[in-house]
């Protein structure tokens, strides 16, 4: 006699239901974890309210009306009210302090970018990592889509999110969905298994911005993504340049070291903003940026006439772009603060020269100008002089905590060292 049983599963619908709920808990605790941020449990916002108490308070307290023979003109002094014995004068109502209108614009900005981000990154990451159909990946699609507004309003609401923490926490997301994918071609990964190795380095993003925002500077913040970006992109084309770029096992290495690169520099990025002897602002960052556009416009423009490899443009690309990223930092960073739309026309101007520079290496060169040396000269050249231009026309401010560079000598140790006394003497500093 055989004895059978059906055993059946749980509903992929169940799966990825569970799944999603608890991924929006997740996020909506976030803010029990932050207790530096949090509102404190059992306060209740002020209300504003005018009682029939406080009406009759500011009706006491007025001053004085002026006796009908005095000229219109001739102003009299309030006289203090007096109240009848017995009689206690109410306070006058005293409007609660409000919120800054910055703070409202970063919480917006906040739930404005989580949305953005939940459709585009954490949405499409979760619906494919948990569902095994067409119908389950849209349901888990929009679950997840609309449940990002949800999370993200629910978290702003506890937490007072600065500038800092919403950018790091806009940034850090995309960083860490690329991390994510980087991570899974080492891996040889599937489809699945990529999805969610996005969906989780992208939340995992989202929760170290908001954590580590709250003691940056809106530079470091912007410096933290920027270091990241940077030394990412360096290791990329360094392995590039140095053969490291095959398929199979060179490839895996030089996305490991890419990623290590991005990793290590977002430290570097902020501990540059916050340790350099002068302010770094996320406008001078950007100008920066147009300079090292121009040291790699310069980098191409060496190797411009003959036949190029991918070795020689990436060693081209890296160095130049190092270049620039080092005239930028002593020419625009260390004697100006940029703000974000001064480095954003900083950055046009650069645009526009370049444009301007190869439009007339088009109308001189004629069927000759095409890529040559000629060609990248005239473009660099008008690059660099559209930054030159747009520094001209903004004029920003100096940089309030410039300290130029240069030799200070120590009058005493000198002399104490001339006389041949012994000890250990500072002769003088060097600053650069």
């Amino acid at each position: 006699m055989e004895y059978s049983r059906n055993v059946s599963r749980p509903p992929s619908k169940v799966v990825w239901f569970a799944l999603a709920t608890a991924w929006i808990g997740a996020l909506a605790s976030l803010a029990a974890k932050l207790p530096a941020q949090a509102v404190g449990a059992g306060t209740s916002k002020p209300r504003l309210e005018l009682a029939d108490t406080a009406r009759r308070a500011a009706a006491v307290s007025a001053p004085a009306s002026a006796p009908a023979s005095a000229p219109a003109s001739t102003p009299r002094p309030s006289a203090p009210s007096v109240a009848p014995a017995g009689m206690a004068v109410a306070a006058p109502a005293v409007k609660p302090p409000r919120a800054p209108e910055t703070a409202t614009q970063f919480r917006a900005d906040f739930v404005r970018n989580q949305t953005m981000l939940g459709v585009a990154v954490y949405a499409p990451a979760f619906a494919t990592t948990v569902a095994h159909d067409g119908l389950a990946w849209a349901a888990s699609y929009l679950l997840v889509a609309g449940g990002s507004f949800v999370a993200a309003a629910e978290i702003s609401r506890d937490l007072k999110v600065t500038d800092p923490m919403q950018r790091l926490a806009t940034g850090a997301p995309i960083r860490g969905a690329i991390a994510g994918s980087i991570l899974a071609s080492t891996l040889d990964g599937d489809r699945r298994v990529t999805a969610g190795a996005v969906l989780f380095s992208s939340l995992g993003g989202t929760a170290a911005g908001l954590w580590l925002g709250r003691n940056m500077t809106d530079g470091e913040a912007a410096a933290t993504l920027y270091g990241s970006d940077i030394l990412g992109l360096a290791t990329y084309a360094a392995m590039t340049a140095a053969g490291v770029n095959g398929a199979g096992s060179p490839n895996k290495t030089r996305a490991g070291l890419t990623l290590a690169g991005m990793i290590a520099g977002a430290p570097l990025g902020q501990a540059y903003a916050a340790l350099a002897p002068y302010h770094v602002s996320v406008g001078d960052l950007t100008a920066m940026s147009a300079s090292a556009g121009v040291g790699m416009l310069a980098g191409l423009t060496v190797i411009a006439n003959g036949e190029r490899t991918d070795r020689q443009v990436s060693a081209a690309l890296a160095i130049g772009g190092a270049a620039g990223l080092l005239f930028g930092d002593r020419l625009l960073v260390r004697r100006y603060d940029h703000t974000l739309s001064e480095g954003r026309l900083v950055v046009a101007g650069g645009l526009a020269g370049g444009l301007t520079g190869a439009g007339v290496a088009l109308l001189t060169g004629g069927q000759q100008a095409r890529v040559n040396a000629y060609a990248a000269t005239l473009t660099t050249v008008g690059a660099a002089g559209g930054i030159l231009l747009a520094q001209r026309y903004l004029l920003p401010k100096a940089d309030g905590a410039l300290r130029l560079g240069g030799l200070k000598l120590n009058p005493l140790g000198v002399v104490a060292a001339a006389s041949g006394m012994r000890g250990a003497y500072t002769l003088g500093s060097l600053t650069f």
